[in-house]
């Protein structure tokens, strides 16, 4: 099954974490969609990537890229995420039918700990993004507020599904 990265897990340490067996298909883009940083519905502890898909996304490229995952990934579950189908453009001239991640009630615009933000220009210049395109990212990071716990360490080195172990 194809899953589009678009967040931590363009980082190939972060995805290796994940999927050790993940395969890179191609760089690509899902129109009409934009990252965002929100906290989880009410929360207010950090903040997450977004997949925004709504009318502010309209005229957005999302970049990101799809790798081949495991189907048994397509079942898990991880707290305040719910799975999305989407269909990236790939700069191979391929179309892909991907799934990926997504808040469920996106909350108050937040950045997420340093520990997780670490993972995404990372994986945006590992894989050659634009760096336009990087430096939009960092300006939608900067425009959210402050995570309260910035500092954070990550809380487990085998990632769990619980917004706690992640």
């Amino acid at each position: 099954m194809y899953y589009f990265a678009y967040c931590t897990w363009l980082d190939p340490v972060e995805m290796k974490r994940y999927e050790p067996d993940a395969k890179v298909v191609a760089k690509g883009y899902a129109a009409n969609h934009a990252i965002r940083f929100h906290a989880a519905a009410d929360r207010a502890d950090r903040g997450w990537c977004h997949f925004l898909n709504t009318a502010e996304a309209a005229g957005n490229k999302c970049l990101g890229v799809v790798f081949e995952l495991s189907p048994e990934r397509f079942t898990e579950d991880y707290d305040d995420f719910e799975r999305c189908c989407v269909t990236v453009y790939g700069d191979d001239g391929k179309m892909y039918d991907c799934w990926t991640y997504r808040l469920i009630r996106p909350g108050v615009a937040m950045r997420p700990p340093n520990f997780y933000w670490h993972h995404i220009p990372t994986g945006m210049k590992h894989f050659g993004f634009p760096q336009d395109y990087i430096d939009k990212v960092l300006a939608t990071y900067e425009a959210a507020a402050p995570c309260p716990r910035a500092d954070r360490p990550n809380p487990s080195a085998i990632p769990g599904k619980g917004a706690d172990s992640r």
